[in-house]
């Protein structure tokens, strides 16, 4: 796969459009995915415009349920704040010892920072700039906590997703229907996603030249290689190998297990690790008429994963 192949954080909407990446998408977020659950994603990705390779939207399919489709707290503010007719939304945690009344419809919320004692829930206002009137929804903590990991640790800002995705979701109806936060998951937890330090997490555009580097890494490995075997008879570079061989490169030298986990320096260090072997394999001899016919035929196989 070439450059021009590669994800654009830039243009998340492309993703839902052209085949070779929805392949992707498919290969690497919806592998158990039903065709028609698949395609829900689709369309709700090409709705809201929102991007599968920075964990913004995703899909998960517990056993024979039907899949659900989850889109994080980033992703559904991400979206919200690009529709016309959003104006604000905010959201904020109740404790026992707060001030905390709704009036006419609207939240009267105040406290000290004294002690606030117990946590209650948390609330979202969600205001449509054509509505004369905000939207309100309030959650329960004892409704939504697990008592296990993040909810143990911070539990505030758990029970602030709930109410923020409620919120929004309940204020953009046809933009957010059917969709869920990770926070939501009552019968099995979505699988947690990474989460490094803000301040040190891959940003989009390293992302995006992450994974150019590699798909022209393994083309040229391809190229140069074609129809080499191992020991078993299989073929050691082709498409089905490439997603496998990059998390294994990750774990080696990072003890990271995706793309997600890097760190921003992480991630320049791959990138330059893909640079210095293509300089490499640039310079070996061009490839015999044979392999590039085998080339040609591996292509035919699915897309790379990104």
């Amino acid at each position: 796969m070439t450059k021009a192949l590669a994800i654009s954080a830039q243009d998340a909407a492309a993703i839902w459009q052209e085949q070779t990446k929805l392949a992707e998408v498919k290969k690497i977020y919806g592998k158990d995915l039903t065709d028609s659950e698949f395609s829900i994603l689709v369309q709700i990705g090409q709705a809201t415009h929102l991007n599968p390779f920075l964990r913004e939207i995703w899909a998960v399919k517990y056993g024979t349920n039907p899949a659900q489709i989850f889109i994080g707290r980033d992703g559904y503010r991400k979206a919200a704040q690009a529709n016309p007719d959003y104006d604000y939304h905010l959201v904020d945690a109740v404790y026992q010892n707060d001030d905390f009344k709704i009036e006419d419809g609207e939240v009267r919320h105040t406290y000290s920072g004294k002690d606030r004692g117990a946590l209650v829930g948390a609330y979202c206002v969600v205001k449509r700039k054509s509505s004369t009137k905000t939207m309100f929804n309030f959650v329960d903590l004892k409704e939504y906590t697990t008592g296990k990991s993040l909810w143990i640790g911070k539990p505030a800002t758990m029970i602030k997703k709930v109410a923020e995705a409620q919120g929004l979701r309940m204020a953009f109806q046809s933009l957010f229907a059917g969709t869920y936060d990770e926070t939501e998951a009552w019968e099995e937890p979505a699988k947690p996603l990474p989460q490094p330090k803000e301040e040190k997490r891959i940003q989009p555009k390293t992302g995006e030249a992450l994974f150019a580097a590699w798909n022209e890494l393994w083309d040229l490995y391809m190229e140069k290689y074609a129809g080499e075997r191992t020991e078993t008879g299989e073929l050691k570079f082709s498409p089905e190998k490439s997603e496998a061989t990059r998390k294994m490169t990750f774990l080696k030298n990072y003890n990271k297990e995706s793309s997600t986990e890097l760190t921003e320096k992480e991630a320049k260090d791959f990138i330059k690790r893909c640079e210095e072997k293509i300089a490499e394999l640039k310079k070996l001899p061009e490839p015999t008429k044979a392999q590039e016919v085998s080339v040609k035929q591996m292509k035919k196989s699915p897309a790379l994963a990104g």
